[in-house]
């Protein structure tokens, strides 16, 4: 289904319909089309980008397609597929599908102490303004726990709550297109060569690493050509060596690292 989907935003014709409000950096909900296919995708311009003290000016589109090659790689398929366009009407950027919410996803939840659904993970909690108390909590499920392994191997330093979204990248395309699938949006700062992640998803600290991924680690620890020619499309050499690096780190370990004590460990807003 994403080879579909990657072929359709490569190829097809493209008409913007808007920008997405709320969004830190230009983003535009875009209709495409090719074929008999079509379906929406989100464009985000380099030109639209705000400049960040962290993170190089006008990287992080190149840093949203390195996210999907590497979970495409991988097999993990938690990103929406997203590819480069340089032909569209703000200029070069990346496009991305867009998840169509299937509206039942409760795998991240903010409800009172007593009613952390069962099964999840508290993570933190929070007073409102108007002195309610809440927990933020989420599933241990094997769906999250790939986007959150996925966050620990490209160093994401912005997974939200709101990135996290259960649902569709090309609805009516067969029984496999129209079930809905987890996938983590807004991947951009992602890959820097310093120590960043910042997640609400620190549920599986501590636990080991399934096969899996441990397999995807020594995969990337020993970088093959195809994935390296792929993300240094993408990304910098130095970047690509660091993620290498990482890899092979977090394999000698065999644990999912503890929370950090000594920098931000959750986004903000982290909702």
């Amino acid at each position: 289904m994403h080879d579909v989907v990657e072929d359709v935003l490569t190829a097809g014709a493209c008409t913007i319909m808007g920008t997405i409000p709320r969004a830190s950096n230009d983003t535009r909900l875009v209709v495409v089309e090719h074929g008999d296919r079509t379906l929406r995708a989100v464009y985000k311009p380099t030109s639209g980008e705000s400049p960040l003290r962290d993170f190089p000016p006008g990287s992080l589109a190149g840093r949203e397609v390195g996210a999907y090659r590497l979970s495409r790689h991988l097999g993990l398929d938690v990103v929406p597929p997203t590819v480069v366009r340089s032909d569209l009407a703000a200029g070069p950027g990346s496009l991305q599908a867009y998840v169509e919410d299937a509206g039942d996803d409760a795998s991240v939840a903010l409800t009172g102490i007593e009613a952390i659904p069962p099964g999840h993970a508290p993570m933190f909690a929070l007073r409102t303004p108007d002195d309610r108390d809440l927990v933020l909590s989420h599933e241990t499920s094997e769906a999250l726990r790939r986007i959150a392994f996925f966050d620990l191997l490209a160093n994401n330093a912005d997974r939200k709550a709101g990135h996290i979204i259960r649902g569709s990248v090309l609805p009516g395309l067969g029984r496999r297109g129209a079930d809905p699938a987890t996938y983590g949006i807004d991947n951009g700062l992602t890959f820097h060569a310093e120590e960043k992640l910042r997640t609400v998803l620190w549920g599986f600290s501590g636990s080991s690493f399934g096969e899996d991924e441990v397999d995807a680690l020594d995969t990337v620890a020993g970088m093959p050509e195809t994935l390296r020619t792929q993300l240094v499309e993408c990304l910098s050499q130095a970047e690509v060596t660091c993620l290498t690096r990482r890899a092979a780190r977090l394999a000698e370990s065999g644990f999912w690292p503890e929370p950090s004590e000594d920098r931000m460990i959750i986004p903000w807003p982290p909702i």
